[in-house]
């Protein structure tokens, strides 16, 4: 009897254990719902768990070590467009071959400790030539100056002691700048007269031209005309620029007809120089000019 009693209680566990695998208590998987497997929450739909790590910004790596950072480069005076470092300072337009600028949002800040070189773009572009000097205006083609050629060169010349300005190209790109010494003691009062040239230039030409100013340095203001040379190959109507002085430096509005930005050179505003682009005649260039007559109104 003790031997058929042990028996049935085997069996009935054993068929206990069996019926388990048929219970409710873990329902079928709904194929239109996420299977979580469990505990952890599902991912939600179209979101990637490879999601790139914040940027480290606490000079160290990720590791722990330190990082070395290297210091940034000095492209030869020239920093960014909006600021440049040097002792001679100023704005230049930089266009491929033969096009024009998109008025003041391109003209960038240059800067130079040489004031016959100008820096740019992480060039150095000599703007003089050896043993060859013009009072003026010096205009060349297809010509070498200290070893670097130029197929437009049309720079200024010794009447324009604290500035340099003028049309070059070099390769494919046309630089159009003024750059020179800026005056630290600008007049407050006054009105003073200007003489100069200009550099103008359209489709891959550039030839010198006509400048002459009037600046009142009581109500802030600049205004003046370039004009064309008698014997000038390219044609153009006087190019109008009235502009508004801040400092030492002059701007016009960014909407102008002819935009135009610059500086004030020299002692007590000696000389003054920048550039401009004309849309209506899609002109653009450089112009620098010499003080001529100071008067009280």
């Amino acid at each position: 009897m003790k031997k058929h009693a042990l028996g049935l209680t085997i069996a009935t566990l054993l068929l206990t254990a069996c019926g388990g695998s048929d219970s409710n208590d873990n329902p079928a998987v709904d194929p239109g719902k996420p299977n979580n497997g469990g505990n952890n929450p599902p991912t939600a739909p179209g979101k990637n768990d490879n999601t790139p790590s914040a940027p480290n910004d606490s000079g160290k790596n990720n590791d722990g070590s330190s990082q070395l950072i290297p210091p940034p480069v000095n492209q030869g005076g020239q920093q960014n467009k909006d600021k440049a470092v040097g002792q001679f300072q100023g704005k230049a337009f930089v266009v491929p071959l033969g096009k024009q600028p998109n008025g003041l949002a391109d003209a960038q800040s240059v800067g130079s400790d040489k004031l016959n070189v100008l820096n740019i773009n992480g060039k150095q572009l000599p703007l003089e030539i050896a043993n060859i000097r013009a009072g003026n205006m010096l205009r060349m083609q297809n010509s070498t100056v200290d070893g670097k050629s130029y197929k437009l060169f049309v720079v200024s010349g010794t009447i324009y002691q604290n500035q340099k300005f003028g049309y070059i190209n070099d390769g494919n790109e046309d630089y159009i700048f003024s750059q020179g010494a800026p005056t630290a003691n600008m007049p407050t009062a006054g009105v003073a007269k200007y003489s100069g040239a200009a550099a103008v230039g359209r489709a891959a030409v550039a030839d010198t031209a006509l400048a002459n100013f009037s600046a009142n340095f009581g109500e802030k203001m600049l205004t003046g005309s370039i004009t064309k040379n008698a014997n000038g190959q390219i044609d153009f109507n006087p190019i109008n620029i009235a502009a508004n002085i801040n400092g030492n430096s002059f701007s016009t509005k960014s909407d102008a007809a002819v935009r135009s930005t610059g500086s004030f050179y020299g002692d007590n505003a000696r000389e003054l120089g920048g550039i401009f682009q004309d849309s209506t005649q899609t002109l653009s260039g450089s112009f620098g000019a010499v003080r001529t007559s100071t008067s009280s109104n």
